[in-house]
């Protein structure tokens, strides 16, 4: 009893250190998302139950600060299923961004594990992301990389840019220093946000993606469209996708609907839908405790069966 004790006593010191030295120097920060729903699933194969989800819930630790004139960051970030009871960590913990690198008037370069400029390019115009709703269930190109070395440009008059490439290391019989790409160029200016991006063997020899996005918030709506087309060598798959939102005090009402069949030429298993229409209504409780609820209506990609999701969650971020 004793020693647990002093196990929680150590482990609450630990905490409290970290938070004077994120307060004093910002080289340790501790975050964290806990995104939780449960959902009732409807599928059109007679499969339909309650589910009890994590949507991707996440803590990590990050970190900047001074290295000899120019800034220094790190970010090591988790996903953990709060939902799951398996007592294996490796069955619920799984590592998400973790990337060391650089910063200054040169612009930004890090290496690690990271969201590919093409994911990134999304933004806030997928309004469903982490749900049944995510474009990543019609859309291939929601990749985060392994061995990704990216170098952004400065912010240039509301011009920038992101380039990655990713070493093959002999997987597949691919070795060389740029045997994958991905590349984002982004353009915002007062409102109006504007992007396009080109994948190359990113998620496969010969798969290429190009991706355009724009997002327009005009008073309390913002809207949000995407276009891609992606070519595997000998398969030619292209989609769009809309969204609107409407924010009203601490409510916020959300619309969004793809139609794709991208998921032909892409190589992700996540990948299945053709189409897809997602409402939402989500009610802030507090700065960092939202309530939501959705629906999401999907037409299965290789069978056409029509899928029906409908959640009630709770997000609470730290």
């Amino acid at each position: 009893m004793k020693y647990k004790s002093f196990a929680v006593s150590a482990i609450a010191l630990a905490i409290m250190a970290a938070g004077n030295v994120a307060a004093e120097d910002k080289w340790v920060d501790v975050y964290g998302k806990i995104n939780l729903t449960l959902d009732k699933v409807d599928e059109d194969n007679g499969d339909d139950q309650w589910e009890l989800n994590s949507n991707a819930s996440r803590f990590g630790i990050k970190g900047k600060g001074d290295a000899g004139g120019i800034e220094a960051f790190y970010v090591l970030e988790w996903e953990v299923d709060v939902s799951d009871n398996s007592k294996s960590s490796s069955d619920h913990i799984k590592g998400r961004n973790q990337i060391v690198g650089l910063r200054g008037g040169f612009g930004e370069v890090f290496a690690g594990r990271h969201d590919t400029p093409t994911k990134k390019l999304q933004k806030k115009v997928d309004l469903f992301n982490d749900l049944s709703g995510d474009i990543k269930h019609a859309f291939n190109g929601e990749v985060r990389a392994d061995n990704i070395v990216q170098y952004s440009t400065p912010n240039m008059s509301g011009f920038k840019a992101k380039l990655a490439f990713v070493p093959g290391e002999d997987t597949g019989g691919d070795d060389g220093l740029a045997d994958g790409t991905s590349i984002a160029l982004e353009y915002s200016a007062d409102n109006l946000t504007v992007g396009v991006s080109f994948d190359s063997d990113i998620e496969g020899t010969d798969v290429d993606t190009t991706r355009l996005v724009a997002q327009y918030k005009m008073d309390a709506w913002q809207f949000g469209l995407m276009y891609q087309d992606t070519e595997n060598g000998s398969l030619d798959g292209d989609g769009l996708m809309g969204s609107v939102k409407f924010t009203s005090g601490d409510n916020a009402f959300k619309l969004q609907v793809i139609e794709s069949d991208s998921w032909e030429a892409g190589v992700s298993s996540k990948v299945k839908y053709t189409s897809q229409t997602s409402l939402g209504w989500d009610r802030k409780l507090g700065k960092k405790t939202t309530f939501f609820t959705y629906l999401t209506l999907s037409e299965e990609g290789a069978t056409e069966d029509e899928d029906t999701v409908f959640g009630l969650g709770l997000v609470q971020k730290f």
